[in-house]
């Protein structure tokens, strides 16, 4: 099987030796909590067990603040909204950072970072950072090339991205999402086949499911990038021929789930596609798929996916943006060309018709994730730290 993923090189070097802990302010705009910010909070999470102080500036009420301050994390509210906001944002962050003094800031939208980037720089501050986990076309290099130091993103695709835009590639770190793993991840193989197994029974009777029912799953907001009326489209005629074939969607978003549903009904495939909405233990439902399929148009990275091959369900997915990085083709994913609907169909019968085939794609992405550990949560830290560590002594040098 060919490897497809071209981790950053840090995520080949040895561990990294201890070094004097980091004071790392994170900073996010965003008043949603989508892939970006549960990227983030896992972040958080996991600097702070490597034994960095980290404190996160966010807007009010926002939930990745809320999620933060439970978890014992310091949060600093700060209003973003508005021009004036934005004035008086970079006057306040500038006085926070006098006083703090953090050895890296690192920013992650637009707004934040025109905030407190500048910020930063008016403060002196020695490492500042802009994060990157999107797609969306890069309008203006101001966040990107003049007020941080350096940028971070979660996959080589987007890295040339960036490059192609105009930013430097020397200043461009990669480090890939972190998977959540599930509780038996790690275990020996014959005991986390078991338990996978009462997980995975567990899950489809809450759910309503039976052993006869053949569930493929989708995690992914409703929105029209996501592909979600692309797969609709792809799986239809096997829901036709498969009474037993059922969808699952899992993500928010109302508006095009009504016409997301409009569209199952002219297919008359209305009742094998359960919309179920936003769910915090989307990670948790994994096991009891049979396939996990995504037809998303543009994709960073898809922490989904490695979320998928962390519970041993095979995938079917588009080829495009960071996606191929994050699995192994032909391993445990079969992949298709964006709007192509009938390669992607040919993808589901396949995995529908061969349940051998289902367990041996899954069981091969279960391993082969287990050999990558740039794809765990420790992992994504420890190269993030290498980052911030070879960033300080270029910087320090350069001065």
């Amino acid at each position: 099987m060919n490897l497809t993923a071209a981790p950053a090189r840090a995520h080949r070097d040895p561990p990294l030796p201890p070094g004097p802990p980091l004071s790392i302010l994170h900073s996010e705009a965003a008043t949603g909590f989508g892939g970006q910010e549960t990227y983030l909070y896992r972040h958080l999470l996991a600097m702070r067990q490597r034994g960095h102080q980290v404190t996160l500036l966010c807007q009010p009420d926002a939930p990745l603040g809320r999620r933060a301050r439970a978890a014992g994390i310091e949060v600093i509210e700060l209003p973003m909204g508005g021009p004036l906001r934005l004035v008086a944002g970079i006057a306040r962050a500038r006085r926070l950072l006098r006083e703090r003094r953090f050895d890296v800031v690192n920013t992650t939208s637009r707004r934040d970072t025109l905030i407190v980037a500048c910020a930063a720089r008016l403060a002196r501050i020695g490492l500042v950072v802009r994060s990157r986990h999107l797609m969306s076309p890069v309008n203006s290099l101001l966040t990107y090339a003049l007020l941080p130091h350096r940028v971070l993103t979660v996959s080589e695709h987007v890295r040339q991205l960036l490059v192609q835009r105009g930013v430097r590639g020397e200043r461009i770190g990669v480090v890939p999402p972190a998977v959540a793993a599930l509780p038996w991840f790690d275990a020996p193989a014959e005991h986390a086949w078991s338990q996978r197994t009462q997980a995975r029974a567990r899950v489809r009777r809450e759910l309503g499911f039976g052993a006869g029912d053949l569930l493929v799953g989708c995690v992914a907001v409703l929105r029209p990038p996501k592909g979600h009326a692309e797969l609709i489209e792809a799986i239809a005629p096997l829901c036709l021929r498969h009474p037993c074939v059922q969808l699952l969607l899992v993500g928010h978003g109302d508006a095009a789930r009504r016409q997301l549903q409009l569209q199952c009904q002219a297919h008359g495939i209305q009742a094998q596609v359960h919309f179920l909405g936003y769910r915090r233990d989307a990670c948790e439902l994994m096991p009891a798929f049979d396939v996990f399929a995504l037809a998303t148009r543009r994709e960073a990275a898809g922490t989904v996916l490695l979320e998928a091959a962390a519970a041993a369900v095979p995938i079917v997915a588009t080829d495009v943006g960071g996606i191929p990085e994050m699995l192994e083709r032909g391993g445990n994913a079969l992949l298709s060309g964006v709007d192509d609907i009938a390669a992607m169909t040919q993808s589901l019968r396949l995995l529908v018709d061969h349940p051998g085939l289902r367990r041996r794609m899954g069981t091969a992405g279960w391993r082969w994730l287990r050999r990558h550990r740039e794809f765990t949560v420790d992992g994504q830290a420890e190269a993030t730290e290498r980052l911030y560590r070879q960033w300080q002594e270029e910087r320090h040098g350069s001065r």
